[in-house]
């Protein structure tokens, strides 16, 4: 939530997307992957999960 106040209006339109939302989205579909991955080494993995991802501002 700091670097959302403290960068407003600088990068441009797409700044938050690129810099903050974008990676953030890419770290969670990691960790739900390892999660999944985790689950299926016990049981039938579970399928859909990358819905869980996406970030909105």
């Amino acid at each position: 939530n700091n670097r959302l106040q403290t960068t407003v209006g600088q990068g441009g339109p797409n700044f938050v997307q690129n810099a903050i939302l974008g990676p953030l989205e890419d770290k969670r579909v990691a960790t739900i992957n390892r999660i999944a991955t985790a689950i299926g080494r016990n049981a039938a993995k579970p399928q859909g999960l990358d819905a869980l991802a996406p970030c909105s501002r």
